[in-house]
């Protein structure tokens, strides 16, 4: 059996990374097998490569880098499971992952950025108020900047402009999409990693992602760090209690909604007209039904009882439309196409850069940003 010399103090690294325990690693690797795994067969003098490789499929990071003798940057600043310890939601291991590949993709782009000396290191707006501000006052200011100033309907497009305006101003927002059959799935919508990087999921509702990368926004002007799974439209009870997450889902929702939101002023009390001004406003602004009739309920228009019924039923409708999606994507599986992410312009300028100055290859450029060689010269 073929065997190797890995650097263990890399694996350590990973699990100090990851809050797993050696014990835990072990009960990992021998889920389903008869002839167990022990400590002694990772930590002795060499180690199976098919051992190593079923390390991999936990951490995900390549033989490469159990491979890699060099010294690992154990600085506990510079990953996000070092510096903060608690997060808004329970993160599973796979959002562990997902979490530490786009910290390591915005490690490399520094890198580029820094070698390339031509592209901004400035952080505009970054931690520039805090949740004594009144988060209305905050979106009103901030909104020219950071929302298109042109009247977009479409979703999609508003949701890329929005992303175009934030690498104005140096924010990198990455958008990662999951297929239908995934065998492991992420379960968190949005996160912001200090001090210019936000990540969403692909959602089947743009405007739900569209008010989870508001949210994601709200914490950077704060510049407060978190990972979150919950939906940022609905009524939750820890981020009602939460100052940081009721901050970041106000000034959300004055964000994007703007003048609209004065159409709520004219009532103190629910009534059916309640309901027709909703469904107006949810046609009219890229806020869904589920964020208006939240920010009723936290506005103490809506009667909680109310409220519940009314987004159980929102939640039902959805979950119908997704069973249906979901059941054309079976039916025509053969044909379909994996989904692409929306790239933002400051990925694509620094990668440009990073190919103009030979730092990347033509192959690893494709590969970054999951094009086929022959698409190339659009990017170019």
């Amino acid at each position: 059996m073929t065997t190797t010399q890995f650097n263990k103090e890399r694996l350590d690294y990973l699990l100090a990374l990851f809050s797993m325990s050696k014990d835990e690693l072990l009960t990992s690797l021998n889920e389903g097998r008869k002839k167990l795994i022990a400590l002694e067969d990772i930590y002795g003098e060499e180690i199976k490569i098919s051992l190593l490789k079923k390390i991999d499929e936990i951490f995900h990071k390549g033989l490469s880098f159990y491979l890699d003798f060099t010294p690992i940057d154990q600085n506990q600043t510079t990953k996000v499971f070092f510096r903060k310890s608690r997060f808004q939601s329970v993160l599973s291991m796979e959002d562990k992952r997902l979490v530490d590949s786009f910290e390591s993709l915005k490690s490399l782009l520094d890198g580029y950025r820094a070698l390339t000396d031509s592209l901004s290191s400035e952080y505009h707006l970054h931690n520039s108020f805090t949740i004594e501000c009144d988060p209305k006052k905050v979106a009103d200011q901030v909104r020219d900047t950071l929302i298109p100033q042109k009247n977009i309907k479409d979703h999609r497009k508003f949701l890329k402009a929005v992303i175009a305006n934030l690498a104005e101003i140096n924010v990198y927002v990455f958008e990662f999409v999951e297929t239908w059959n995934k065998r492991e799935r992420a379960t968190i919508d949005g996160f912001y990693l200090d001090p210019n990087v936000i990540v969403l999921k692909r959602q089947k509702s743009y405007k739900r992602e569209i008010f989870t990368l508001a949210h994601e926004i709200g914490h950077y002007l704060l510049g407060v760090e978190d990972v979150e799974s919950l939906d940022m439209s609905k009524v939750e009870k820890n981020r009602v209690s939460n100052k940081v997450e009721r901050w970041c889902n106000d000034f959300a929702f004055y964000l994007i909604a703007g003048d609209a939101v004065n159409e709520l002023d004219k009532y103190s009390t629910y009534s059916e007209d309640v309901n027709f001004t909703i469904d107006e406003l949810s046609n009219t602004t890229h806020i869904s039904k589920m964020a208006w009739y939240t920010r009723l309920a936290y506005n103490k228009i809506v009667p909680m009882p109310h409220y519940r019924g009314i987004i159980r039923n929102l939640e039902e409708e959805q979950a119908e439309k997704q069973r249906e999606l979901k059941e054309e994507q079976k039916n025509d599986s053969s044909n379909a196409r994996a989904p692409k992410p929306i790239v933002s312009p400051l990925y694509l300028e620094t990668m440009q850069y990073a190919f103009y100055n030979g730092l990347v290859s033509e192959a690893s450029f494709c590969e970054q940003l999951k094009i086929s060689p022959k698409q190339i010269d659009k990017f170019l």
